[in-house]
């Protein structure tokens, strides 16, 4: 697991906020807190779409079709008290880095590949996770993930 201090709040909330860095991550729940809580579950509601085939075939919406209302929530004279932002790797990503690995798990074996954005007063922490459907040992696949993740952050000048 991959945990990073971020010094540079205001560049990396510029990323996460104003750019397009991470619209290709799936928002899985983001919570604000300001005067007062905002939650944003990301999960996509079925009972919205009319037909299976308006439906996209992924389970939470995208960070970009959220980072609108996300900017929203968070900009004016006050910083927020507080917020958490979980995002998800995108499953073609999930099995990119499985099969670069070389480890030992599948596809269906992975539930997904995390990316948590905790921030409080003066502080942000990146911390990566991966939520596995079995129980291994093989820790190969974290390594590769969170080497993946350094070169994601470092090539867009976050870290």
């Amino acid at each position: 697991m991959l945990s990073v201090s971020i010094t540079d709040v205001k560049n990396f909330m510029a990323h996460l906020l104003s750019r397009e860095t991470f619209d290709l991550f799936y928002l899985v729940e983001a919570s604000f807190k300001k005067e007062i809580s905002y939650h944003i579950d990301g999960h996509l509601n079925d009972d919205f779409f009319d037909t299976d085939s308006e439906r996209p075939e992924r389970e939470y919406c995208l960070w970009k079709e959220v980072r609108p209302f996300a900017f929203t929530i968070i900009k004016g004279k006050r910083l927020p008290l507080g917020c958490k932002i979980v995002l998800a790797l995108p499953r073609a990503t999930v099995a990119f880095l499985i099969k670069e690995s070389h480890c030992s798990f599948r596809e269906e074996d992975i539930e997904g590949v995390y990316l948590n954005i905790l921030y409080e007063p003066e502080h942000l922490l990146l911390t990566t996770g991966i939520s596995y459907r079995t129980f291994s040992l093989d820790k190969s696949l974290e390594q590769d993930v969170d080497d993946h993740m350094k070169r994601f952050l470092q090539k867009r000048g976050i870290c």
